[in-house]
């Protein structure tokens, strides 16, 4: 099948595919030049790019963490829990909100540590490509939720409920909500903190 040119001119106008193919292309490259600045942006400025990982990713997985019922899991309050211990004694909705602010700084907090800490030390074994980062983050979301459920659900927000080792006396639902949680959290962390390996930077710098 010919295509016929256009009035006036020479050439034939390109097939509809050819052209979905070219903007496919340029959207593509657009993308990928921004994801590059993005992260070039990340690894120049380690800490306030993980703040604000910290606070996304802490929000998702607070929100992710009250519609967990949907999928059939208990539901992981952790601003009231935490409301609890600073504010034994005032109101549900002052222990929720005081709760909250503290929750939300505890996972900005993390993330500044994982960013200035945990990572470079996880980068002498996973490379910070963008799937490396997503998986460092994954693996510190995991570390967190360990810790959450063999230490802070039975020592410190539930004491006097004596849930057992790592929390087993709440069922699988709730131990297995409380890494999912955390996974969320790290996806987010490693999604958003994605800072370019030193190796590609060294590689671009010498070109």
């Amino acid at each position: 099948m010919t295509t016929a040119a256009l009035p006036g001119t020479s050439v034939a106008p390109s097939p509809p595919s050819t052209l979905a193919e070219s903007s496919a292309e340029a959207s593509g490259a657009v993308v990928g030049d921004h994801l590059l600045r993005w992260r070039s942006w990340v690894t120049e400025h380690r800490v306030g790019s993980s703040v604000l990982a910290g606070l996304v990713a802490v929000h998702i997985a607070t929100i992710t963490g009250f519609f967990m019922p949907g999928i059939g899991l208990p539901k992981l309050d952790w601003n009231t829990a935490n409301g609890l211990i600073y504010r034994p004694t005032s109101s549900a909705n002052v222990q929720f909100l005081a709760g909250g602010v503290m929750h939300y700084m505890d996972g900005v907090a993390f993330a500044v540590l994982y960013a200035l800490g945990l990572h470079p030390l996880l980068s002498r074994f996973i490379r910070s490509t963008s799937v490396g980062n997503l998986l460092k983050g994954v693996l510190f979301g995991l570390l967190l939720a360990t810790i959450s459920a063999a230490f802070m659900a039975p020592r410190v927000y539930y004491p006097d409920l004596h849930i057992g080792f790592f929390s087993h006396r709440l069922g699988w639902q709730t131990v297995f909500a409380i890494y999912l949680w955390h996974v969320v959290y790290g996806l987010h962390l490693g999604l958003i903190y994605n800072p370019r390996d030193d190796r590609e930077r060294l590689h671009l710098h010498k070109s």
